[in-house]
C-alpha cells in the first residue's frame, strides 16, 4: 500500500504489481488485499515471470506455470484489478526445440475461461527480441491474439527492439486487440526500460495510434526517479 500511495502522490492514477517474490500471488496478507481492494486507484497485475513458462518442453513446468497464472487471476479478482498481463514463456537456455504450441494454447484457453468467470481481463504480452523469446514479432503476436480471442498487452519497448520504426506501420492492426500498453524507452537494441524521451522510440506517434483502443497505460521502470521523468515527459507532450 505504501507503493500505491507513493505512485498516486507522484501523479499516477494507480499501480501495476509484478507478482514475482516477494509479491507472489500465494503470499499476500488478507489485510493488504482488503486495503488495496478498497483503494481509490487503478490496479493491475503482472503475472510471475521467473520460472513461469507455458511453452516449456517439460509438462511439469507447463503445469506449474498454468497454476501460478490461475492463482494470479484469483488474486486479481480479490483486488478488483483491471487485468492480468502474462508472458507465453521462453527458451530457458537458448537451445532451440519444437515449441509445444498446442499444449500452450490449450492452457491459455483454460486460463482465459477462468479469467472470464472471475471478471478479469487476461492479457498476453509481446516479448523483446531475443534468442530466448517466442513472441517478439508483432504479426505473430496479432495472429495469436486473434486465434485465442483474448486481449493483449502491447509493450512498446519490446516492440521497438524487434521492429524499430516499422513498429508504427504494424500498430494499427493491433489496436483492436490491445487492452494494456506498457511504456518505456530504449535505443532499439535492448530492453533498457529507460525514461520516456531518453531513447529513440517515437512515443508520441505510437500513443496517438494506441490510445484509439487501449484501456490502460502503464509506465514500467525500476526507480522512482525514472517514473518522475516519464510522467514529466507525458505531461509536457
Amino acid at each position: 500500500d505504501e507503493a500505491l500511495e507513493r505512485a498516486v502522490a507522484l501523479g499516477y492514477e494507480g499501480l501495476e504489481i509484478l507478482c514475482d517474490p516477494p509479491w507472489h500471488p500465494r503470499g499476500w496478507p488478507p489485510g493488504l488485499v482488503r486495503t488495496l481492494a478498497n483503494a481509490d486507484a487503478t490496479l493491475s497485475l503482472h503475472a510471475p515471470i521467473a520460472d513461469v513458462n507455458l511453452i516449456s518442453p517439460h509438462p511439469a513446468a507447463r503445469a506449474f506455470a498454468e497454476a501460478e497464472l490461475a492463482r494470479t487471476l484469483v488474486l486479481a479478482a480479490a483486488l478488483g484489478a483491471s487485468g492480468v498481463t502474462f508472458h507465453l514463456g521462453y527458451r530457458s537456455t537458448g537451445v532451440r526445440y519444437e515449441p509445444p504450441w498446442e499444449e500452450a494454447m490449450a492452457a491459455i484457453r483454460r486460463l482465459a475461461a477462468r479469467a472470464k468467470s472471475l471478471g478479469v481481463k487476461l492479457c498476453l504480452e509481446n516479448d523483446p527480441k531475443s534468442p530466448h523469446t517466442f513472441l517478439s514479432d508483432l504479426e505473430r503476436f496479432e495472429a495469436l491474439l486473434s486465434q485465442l480471442g483474448i486481449p493483449g498487452t502491447l509493450d512498446l519497448g519490446h516492440a521497438w527492439t524487434a521492429h524499430g520504426e516499422d513498429t508504427l506501420a504494424l500498430l494499427p492492426r493491433l489496436v483492436p486487440h490491445i487492452h494494456t500498453v506498457h511504456l518505456h524507452d530504449n535505443h532499439g537494441q535492448a530492453d533498457e526500460h529507460l525514461p520516456l524521451g531518453a531513447g529513440v522510440i517515437e512515443v508520441g506517434r505510437t500513443l496517438d495510434i494506441l490510445m484509439k483502443g487501449a484501456g490502460l497505460v502503464v509506465v514500467e521502470h525500476f526507480s522512482e526517479a525514472d517514473l518522475i521523468r516519464s510522467l514529466d515527459w507525458l505531461n509536457s507532450h
